[in-house]
């Protein structure tokens, strides 16, 4: 990483509540790097985007930026094809300004620049210790309530996640419950993206994106029909997009301070029993086992010397 030069890359729309601490976030990994440079592709927003956008822009030359009014709907994080077509739009107008202008970098990090928990440095240093990678993809996790379990981690980026090379969109639910462990290898997959997403710049300017489904995996369909196979989701790799709050949440909560007071032995042997897992409780700390998912083509990759 320290001899290499990459470029991140983001989408943003009413995102001045975070984007201070995403500036500083990319700034802090690209700062890993021999060189940087940062771009973000900004439409449509209501806030103070813009503002903090150019704020970001004066106080650092390696940032870019371009601000966009399309006068279109704000996209939800569902699945929807008018989404995914904007979305392509988008990022294929990122694409051209970094084959343009910052197309000599090795390296293209797509992030998301509205992750409540920001990345894990050290999971993308992992990624470096691979060699024979086009893309490797994040374990995006999310917090929400499971049950009893408040702070339950789920695999979030489900609509991307694909495990099978006909690319058939695979059931939420399902996704949700895939769960990788710190220290594994890398998993390779047809596609993936995570909130964060590593490129070889051949690979990613190779790509095309385009409509018919979520724009990652049109892109990582191109890629790979132009020989770009090496797609891959990297354990160690983490993003974490926050905690989703659920109905039910704040009697759940007082439940568990009712009986954490009232009860403390008991509950501790209860909360342990039910696999109940406090806000506290670090991702390091996460061990499950997942299930196993078999890929219909092989890849054989090794780690770097």
């Amino acid at each position: 990483m320290s001899t290499s030069s990459i470029v991140l890359v983001g989408l943003a729309r009413n995102v001045s509540h975070i984007i201070a601490r995403t500036a500083s976030r990319m700034e802090k990994l690209g700062n890993l790097f021999d060189r940087y440079q940062i771009y973000i592709f900004e439409n449509d927003s209501s806030d103070g985007t813009v503002d903090e956008l150019k704020a970001w822009a004066q106080r650092n030359a390696c940032m870019h930026f371009t601000s966009e009014q399309h006068a279109a709907p704000e996209s939800l994080p569902i699945r929807c094809m008018d989404r995914a077509a904007r979305m392509a739009a988008y990022r294929a107008a990122c694409q051209a300004v970094v084959r343009k202008d910052f197309g000599e970098h090795q390296f293209v990090a797509i992030i998301d620049t509205d992750l409540q928990g920001g990345w894990s440095n050290d999971g993308i240093a992992s990624t470096f210790g691979y060699s024979d990678w086009d893309f490797v993809g994040s374990n995006g996790l999310i917090y929400r309530r499971s049950g009893f379990r408040i702070n339950a981690t789920m695999q979030y980026d489900a609509w991307a996640y694909r495990d099978s090379l006909d690319y058939r969109p695979m059931n939420t639910k399902t996704v949700n419950r895939i769960e990788y462990c710190r220290g594994e290898p890398m998993t390779p997959l047809p596609c993936c993206f995570g909130g964060l997403g590593l490129y070889r710049m051949p690979a990613y300017l190779a790509g095309e994106y385009t409509g018919g489904d979520i724009e990652h995996v049109s892109f990582h369909r191109s890629i790979r029909n132009r020989g770009f196979d090496g797609i891959f989701i990297n354990p160690d790799q983490i993003a974490v997009y926050g905690r989703r709050h659920r109905s039910g949440d704040r009697m759940l909560f007082a439940i568990h301070s009712l009986l954490r007071n009232r009860f403390p032995n008991r509950y501790q042997e209860w909360r342990f029993a039910n696999q109940i897992k406090q806000p506290k409780q670090a991702i390091e700390s996460e061990v499950h086992a997942r299930p196993r998912i078999k890929i219909p083509f092989a890849n054989n990759r090794s780690r770097a010397a």
